[in-house]
């Protein structure tokens, strides 16, 4: 009887340590692919919220994002998910 439990809360740990290396894995690709557009961002509304009135997002870096995003808004609906 105890063995069945040993056993239940090993699967267990298992599940949850998959669940974890697969939300990590997924953290760095998003880090990798869009960093510098949210570092920018970030720094863009610091330096706004500190009273720069002339910050900007980099037109550069703002460029770029569009190339890294496959799916948008009309796609989704057109696609029929959701509803």
């Amino acid at each position: 009887m105890f063995l069945k439990r040993w056993r239940r809360r090993g699967q267990a740990t298992t599940e949850y340590i998959l669940i974890v290396v697969l939300v990590a894995v997924l953290s760095i690709g998003i880090i990798t692919l869009f960093g510098n557009q949210v570092r920018d961002l970030f720094s863009v509304a610091t330096r706004m919220l500190g009273g720069d009135k002339d910050a900007k997002i980099d037109p550069s870096i703002a460029a770029q994002a569009p190339n890294h995003v496959n799916v948008g808004l009309p796609n989704l609906k057109d696609s029929g998910g959701g509803s």
